[in-house]
């Protein structure tokens, strides 16, 4: 692809890559214990956070069209094929999101609130309410496009010519890491955990040539996590 990487795109690695997440990260830290979480509150988290994305996201197809880049080159067309590499990469995030996701929803529901009240205190932004589902949606649609068209479509693509030949670790590794330590206010395990996914995620780009697939199953994680621990607190509660 001509013209790639370029000042804008280098611009955009350290802006949404490094500056953006890292004082997210510090403003949520510093906030963290201080915002009391209610419908309201949730309402304004989604709705501000899918405005971020979007214009994040956006930011990056505008350079790929004043560029006139193939919008091909950023994962916009159909998967080539379902090798059977990248089916058993699909099925091994499958199995590992489940198996996460089915120990966050034991832990919810076992466990009484006073000991385990720190997991309590970084799930309380997920939806507790059906009326806040629809704000959510907004949310999961926005993550599912845009942090896709960021951390893999764009950062991928933008890593993927520092390795000419052999398996592709830094395309990997690298979006992973500037990814996952967005989320570093909530703890390093969390962090080493959304970093594994990331990367897993990237791989499946790499394979399947696509972003689309990769926004459908970032979409479902998302919207599956919030569905599934709003139903284990209204049963706690």
């Amino acid at each position: 692809m001509n013209n790639f990487p370029s000042l804008p795109d280098h611009l955009v690695v350290w802006i949404f890559g490094i500056i953006f997440p890292f004082l997210s990260g510090l403003q949520s830290e510093k906030l963290n214990g201080q915002i009391i979480f209610n419908p309201e509150t949730r309402k304004k988290l989604y709705l501000g956070n899918s405005l971020m994305l979007s214009l994040s996201g956006c930011s990056i197809l505008g350079i790929w069209y004043f560029k006139q880049r193939p919008f091909e080159s950023l994962g916009f067309k159909m998967p080539e094929r379902f090798t059977p590499v990248l089916i058993i990469t699909i099925c091994i995030f499958i199995a590992a999101y489940t198996i996460d996701l089915l120990y966050s929803k034991k832990q919810l529901v076992n466990k009484p609130k006073e000991e385990n009240s720190e997991w309590f205190e970084k799930s309380s932004f997920l939806p507790e309410q059906k009326n806040e589902l629809k704000y959510y949606l907004i949310l999961c649609l926005c993550a599912g496009i845009f942090e896709e068209i960021i951390y893999r479509g764009f950062m991928v693509t933008y890593f993927l010519p520092i390795q000419h030949q052999g398996f592709p670790f830094v395309a990997l590794i690298a979006p992973a890491i500037l990814f996952s330590l967005a989320h570093y206010y909530q703890g390093w395990q969390a962090v080493f955990k959304i970093m594994a996914f990331s990367a897993l995620l990237g791989w499946i780009f790499i394979l399947s040539k696509s972003i689309y697939l990769n926004m459908f199953i970032h979409f479902s994680v998302d919207l599956l996590s919030g569905l599934m621990i709003m139903k284990s607190k209204s049963k706690k509660a």
